[in-house]
């Protein structure tokens, strides 16, 4: 099983390797480099010990307990110890502006850190947090890196050569933003609980490479020069399987992909209320699904992908009612003009749609979505901006009411996460939703399961009866996989694990 090179294909460009940055192409790679305390069992959600030995949460939930494993080392021969932990952990939760690093928003209601002695660590919060121990097995919120990288600025730690972890892999090389090469640790010994060996990882090698076009990922797979491929195309998936190789789909627990609307603008339409439910009853999400994807995508029912704990049912918010979207818009005052798009006071109501350069289906997704909308009154023009150009745009450009996207992570406290306005933020509400900041409060307040999940559902009721969320479609990452890999497997968000993976010859 031991030896050899795997070659792995993703569409998208690599950016920044900040610790937090959550790309898709990236965090591929950085999953194999740096560890966490907890490892989270992506089939039953279970959270399990890693770097720590074992853990325990005090009874008033407001401090967390961390017995570190012994003879964990950092790729640089230094020691795994309660004070690099806290070095990692004072900067996701308390930021560094000094360095340039802002806080993370996962780490919500952090407290601060206590080291009292090399291999105990004491996390507080000044808020009981019933998501929080999650947190400890995030990829991008928790991920332990070596003294030398976390003294750096933010400009050292986006260098991933700078990048110093525990996990059995390291960086051989880098090319821009287009490759990187890892190789096997030689001492690691120290896998998550379930893995399938102890020692070092079987490959001797991985070359993950950014290759955008679709057709080269798929006959790369056929012709052996590429072992996997990132996000096949739904139209390339039976091409995949008939070549001889698998597919394998893996629904992404947290936030459902959506059209984020973005309420910056007080002169946007979307400030209507009436506007953004006739959008959502405008979207036929299973036609979506039945067109341009395939039955590896889920069709939404909640704010959350299916399988996420303790998600809600926003089945009633989400059903397609053409009629429905038309007499919401009527009553907005938007009639229709002599081509069939709506206007009010001589303006058209017209929307500059973006293509999310982060997911290979967007394109066809929203050109669906177009025609759609078009079937209520309201005109869509699709732009395809460049990953640089859109996250430009998203930042300043003064027509960008709709961003897709998701977070994901294996917890309802996601939502949080996403939209408290002292977090995410991501409706970007120049006031404040204060009703769903005191709801999304409360569920992280809930231990009770049954509870719990009460109080979720409360928190989506608020952001479908506001219409701040348009889902478009479970998110999904499918890989193509040859016929000569084995034990290919990712964490519980969909991102590659490759320590069990191995090559027959």
């Amino acid at each position: 099983m031991s030896g050899g090179t795997l070659t792995f294909y993703d569409p998208v460009e690599y950016a920044a390797w900040k610790p937090t940055n959550s790309l898709w192409s990236n965090s591929q790679v950085t999953n194999n480099l740096a560890e966490r305390l907890v490892w989270q069992d992506p089939e039953t959600g279970e959270l399990k010990p890693w770097l720590a030995e074992s853990y325990q949460v005090s009874d008033d939930h407001l401090s967390y307990t961390f017995t570190l494993r012994e003879g964990v080392t950092f790729s640089d021969g230094t020691p795994l110890d309660s004070e690099v932990v806290r070095l990692n952990f004072d900067q996701h939760g308390a930021g560094d502006p000094a360095r340039g690093i802002t806080k993370d928003p996962f780490w919500t209601d952090y407290a601060g850190t206590d080291t009292p002695d090399p291999r105990t660590v004491v996390v507080r919060l000044s808020k009981p947090n019933a998501g929080f121990l999650q947190v400890f097995s995030n990829y991008r919120a928790s991920s332990i890196l070596g003294r030398s990288t976390v003294e750096r600025d933010l400009n050292g730690q986006s260098d991933l050569r700078n990048w110093v972890g525990t996990g059995p892999f390291v960086v051989e090389s880098v090319s821009g933003t287009s490759g990187v090469t890892l190789e096997r640790r030689e001492d690691y010994n120290w896998a998550p609980e379930g893995s399938g060996h102890t020692g070092p990882a079987y490959l001797e090698r991985i070359v993950f490479k950014s290759v955008p076009e679709a057709g080269t990922r798929v006959g790369a797979l056929q012709s052996g020069e590429a072992q996997v491929a990132r996000n096949v195309a739904p139209y390339d998936e039976e091409t995949v399987t008939a070549g001889g190789g698998a597919l394998e789909a893996f629904p992404v627990q947290g936030e459902t992909n959506d059209l984020t609307v973005q309420l910056f603008d007080p002169q946007s339409p979307v400030q209507d209320k009436n506007v953004r439910l006739a959008l959502q009853a405008a979207t036929d999400r299973r036609a979506i699904n039945e067109t341009v994807l395939s039955p590896s995508y889920g069709v939404p029912t909640s704010a959350l992908v299916s399988g996420t704990p303790l998600r809600g049912d926003a089945t009633d918010y989400l059903t397609y009612d053409l009629d429905k979207a038309k007499s919401l818009l009527d009553d907005a005052g938007w009639k229709p003009g002599a081509d069939g798009i709506r206007e009010k006071d001589g303006k058209r109501l017209s929307f500059n749609l973006r293509v999310a350069p982060y997911y290979q289906v967007s394109q066809p997704v929203l050109e669906v979505l177009q025609s759609q909308w078009r079937e209520a009154g309201v005109e869509v023009d699709l732009t395809s901006p460049s990953l640089t150009e859109y996250e430009s745009q998203l930042a300043s450009a003064p027509d960008f009411y709709f961003s897709q996207g998701q977070t994901s992570t294996a917890e309802p406290g996601v939502l949080r996460t996403a939209y408290g306005s002292d977090r995410q933020n991501v409706t970007r509400n120049v006031v404040p939703d204060r009703t769903l900041d005191d709801l999304l409060a409360a569920q992280s307040a809930e231990f009770d399961p049954d509870q719990r999940q009460k109080a979720v559902q409360a928190v989506e009721d608020r952001i479908f009866s506001e219409g701040y969320s348009i889902p478009l479609y479970d998110e999904t990452q499918v890989f193509g996989i040859a016929s000569n890999v084995h034990g290919f497997a990712t964490e519980s968000t969909a991102r590659s694990w490759l320590y069990d993976t191995w090559i027959s010859q």
